[in-house]
């Protein structure tokens, strides 16, 4: 048995799914004997004092009002509870949570955390610097062209004129941000300007993607030293794409486990999952999504590293129809965040003897 924290809320617009999630994940602990310590994040990014969080995740409510107060002050919530844990399940999906701020927050604590680290998790949030990643890697993405801020505003004919070189339709994206957020579908170049505007009030770099007419395909990646993979499922999107509308307000999408597929793209497919997720140094938990074009092609489209753990999220389905159900999926989580801890302080202790030897 283990203590584990659970950490959910937080500002990003993913507040509460994170809060569904994390019922699910608490629950699953629980059925595999842990013992779990709630550690809310209000929409101000306020930490809940344990008893206040622990009545979020057994109650109903929906969301956490922000407290008002100043967030430093708040943290001493997660110090206090920290030296009581054995590990940490971050499941705050988005910004200020899921790229890499959370993660570094519990390397200065030294405590053990569940999924991917610091650095895994900046890039794979960064849609460009993932897509670079990936790249470098040999692993297929959409063709793609990075629009920053200064430069459009300095020059939206030239941006626009390089635009063009990608036929329509086009995706048009913040580089950072979840849940769809300022995403916008684009029929035609004549459109493109206001896209890019408006993905632009959402980060500082916009990206313009070529269009796959397809399917949307995901797979779930578990583990440390060897990543595994799970079965495929699929996205059958409502509207015309998997938008903010359609995953969270209009319950039109549907989410199919496991996907129709011929065995031999299963596999093609399961295996670029891990090539993807090991190009961008995921350890513990991914959910890879895939376009799968008209005549075959296949790409990465983003990595998720805190998918959706809610009762009909893809990542813990993926996993329960691969014969890991619920409760075995977050203690294994857990024992990866323990190992990996162990390894790192072996390491840092390593790097010491030898500068204690010089």
């Amino acid at each position: 048995m283990a203590r584990v924290g659970v950490v959910f809320g937080g500002r990003s617009v993913e507040h509460q799914v994170s809060i569904n999630s994390a019922r699910t994940v608490a629950a699953g602990l629980c059925a595999a004997g842990h013992r779990v310590t709630a550690l809310g994040i209000a929409q101000d990014g306020c930490w809940l004092d344990p008893a206040s969080a622990a009545a979020v995740l057994d109650g109903c409510e929906r969301s956490i009002p922000a407290l008002g107060a100043p967030i430093a002050g708040t943290l001493r919530h997660l110090v206090e509870a920290a030296g009581g844990l054995d590990a940490l399940f971050p499941i705050v999906h988005g910004t200020w949570g899921e790229d890499g701020t959370l993660q570094g927050l519990c390397e200065m604590l030294d405590l053990p955390y569940v999924g991917p680290g610091v650095t895994s998790s900046a890039v794979a949030m960064d849609k460009l610097l993932s897509k670079r990643q990936l790249e470098a890697a040999g692993v297929p993405v959409v063709e793609h062209l990075a629009v920053a801020r200064r430069d459009f505003a300095a020059d939206p004919a030239a941006v626009l004129r390089r635009a063009e070189a990608l036929p329509p339709p086009l995706f048009v994206k913040p580089s950072v941000g979840g849940s769809s957020v300022g995403v916008r579908r684009v029929d035609s170049h004549a459109c493109l300007a206001s896209a890019v505007e408006f993905a632009l009030r959402f980060d500082d770099t916009a990206l313009v993607e070529r269009g796959v007419v397809g399917r949307e395909l995901e797979c779930a990646v578990l583990g440390y030293r060897e990543l595994e993979a799970s079965a495929v499922g699929e996205v059958v999107p409502g509207n015309d794409f998997y938008d903010y509308a359609d995953k969270y307000l209009q319950d039109t999408a549907r989410l199919i486990a496991p996907a129709a597929l011929a065995a031999a793209l299963a596999a093609r497919l399961r295996a670029l999952a891990v090539e993807a997720a090991a190009a961008l140094g995921v350890v513990g938990l991914a959910r890879v999504d895939f376009l799968l074009g008209a005549s075959g092609e296949l790409y990465v489209n983003e990595i998720n590293t805190l998918p959706g753990f809610t009762a009909i999220s893809m990542y813990p389905r993926l996993w329960e129809i691969s014969g890991v159900p619920l409760p075995a999926l977050v203690d294994r989580l857990v024992a990866i965040a323990r190992e990996r801890h162990a390894d790192r302080r072996r390491l840092d202790d390593g790097i010491k003897s030898f500068l204690a030897e010089l």
